[in-house]
């Protein structure tokens, strides 16, 4: 027990030492922030083209791999100039008289012959030292010249490596750009259908407190209850809970895509309508055809192809190596492949979303006109004096209701339609 406080005791006293050196840490009058005050446009209305455009160009996402790009670049020829400044290192051996017969007999006028058997004696001994001596400076040299050619094999797999990378770069910007188009189209839809529901859930907050005034003289009238009165003050209540969340989730929405582009946020920036969606059946195209031409596959691809390089031109010092390098080579396949199954599935899941849509603006529209001939009948029971104007009213909101539907609908269709044809210029998701 005693064995545990004195650790328990330990402990706190470390955590204490290290929260105190965090503290100091955060109070360091060094430490730098790097925060700027961004210059924001400023304007009152934007429409999709617009919007488009600014989160093309103000995307940090394609900032970095333009950057990304440029580094990858700037290493592979870094590495290939290192790579042709690497030399070799060079000895030419020679052989000393090393024997007896060898330097009583030299054959070279340079080396005289010896006679004297003591000089015999020294010179046969230092000649073989010095021939040890060559021979191992020459292994030497042999062995540095080994390490140069693996150092040389592998820049040249890593600038191989990284020519594959910067490949795989620009298909990623290509992809990010198609991406960002989307999320851009999807994000500014969203609030196109909040600003039209909110329009709509003020028009209907004036009709609930039409009603509520008319439940009230009734009431005052001895024609309806307190509770009718009550329950139309607290559909109001509701009706007015709803739309403030509403509101705040429209405005957070415009605070998003403001920063998003770069423009100073405005409460009332005015959101222009997506001219002429046009309602037609999808599009299929092959599956086969997708694949081919999508981002993921065609970068799997190049990754594949890195593996087969790789497989015929990294050297090896043992079958490991060699074996290593076929296990990497299937794992890719392996990837390949999966990348082929996953994005097929994408395909069909992708299509099947925008026929579903498709078919829902077709209900909505079907659903509008059936409310227009009902209302069409409902205005000849007015004219002729069967319901009142406060009746009339309220089934016009009704229309108005399926009007706001079924833009909503077309809003839906226009986003997963767009997502459908990107498919054609390789961005599936």
């Amino acid at each position: 027990m005693k064995k545990t406080l004195i650790s328990f005791s330990t402990a706190m006293l470390l955590l204490s030492s290290s929260a105190l050196a965090y503290a100091d840490t955060v109070q360091d009058p060094d430490q730098n922030v790097y925060v700027n005050v961004d210059i924001l446009e400023t304007v009152s209305s934007v429409d999709l083209d617009y919007v488009l455009d600014k989160a093309l160009k103000d995307s940090h996402n394609l900032a970095m791999l333009t950057l990304k790009y440029a580094a990858q670049g700037s290493k592979k020829g870094d590495l290939e100039e290192q790579m042709d400044a690497m030399g070799s290192a060079s000895f030419t051996s020679g052989h000393l008289p090393s024997t007896p017969a060898e330097v009583t007999n030299t054959g070279n006028p340079l080396l005289p012959n010896l006679t004297d058997p003591t000089d015999i004696a020294w010179t046969v001994m230092q000649n073989n030292a010095m021939n040890q001596m060559m021979q191992g400076m020459g292994a030497l040299a042999g062995g540095m010249n080994a390490i140069i050619s693996s150092q040389r094999a592998q820049m040249r797999t890593a600038a191989h490596q990284l020519g594959t990378d910067q490949r795989n770069s620009l298909l990623q910007t290509d992809e990010a750009k198609a991406g960002i188009r989307l999320q851009t189209i999807a994000q500014y839809v969203q609030l196109l259908g909040q600003q039209k529901q909110l329009a709509f859930m003020n028009e209907y907050e004036s009709v609930m407190e039409k009603e509520l005034l008319r439940a009230t003289l009734l009431s005052q009238q001895g024609l309806a209850s307190s509770e009718d009165v009550l329950t139309a003050q607290k559909a109001i209540n509701k009706q007015k809970d709803d739309t403030v969340i509403l509101l705040n989730n429209y405005r957070l929405g415009l605070v998003q895509l403001s920063t998003d582009i770069g423009i100073s946020y405005d409460p009332n920036l005015v959101l222009k309508d997506i001219d002429a969606i046009s309602v037609q059946p999808v599009a299929e195209t092959d599956t086969m055809t997708l694949l081919k031409s999508s981002y993921q596959m065609k970068a799997s691809g190049n990754n594949m192809d890195e593996a087969v390089w790789e497989t015929g031109h990294t050297v090896t010092q043992n079958t490991y190596g060699e074996t290593y390098l076929g296990v990497n080579l299937a794992i890719t396949g392996q990837k390949n492949e999966q990348t082929k199954l996953e994005l097929t599935k994408k395909i069909q899941s992708t299509y099947n979303d925008a026929k579903n849509a498709y078919a829902a603006v077709l209900t909505e529209q079907r659903n509008l006109t059936d409310v227009q001939a009902d209302l069409q009948k409902m205005k000849f029971r007015y004219d002729v004096g069967v319901i009142s104007k406060h009746d009339l009213n309220k089934f016009q909101l009704k229309v108005d209701q399926n009007e706001t539907t079924l833009a909503a609908a077309k809003l839906k269709y226009y986003v997963l339609n767009e997502k459908a044809k990107a498919m054609d210029t390789g961005f599936i998701q």
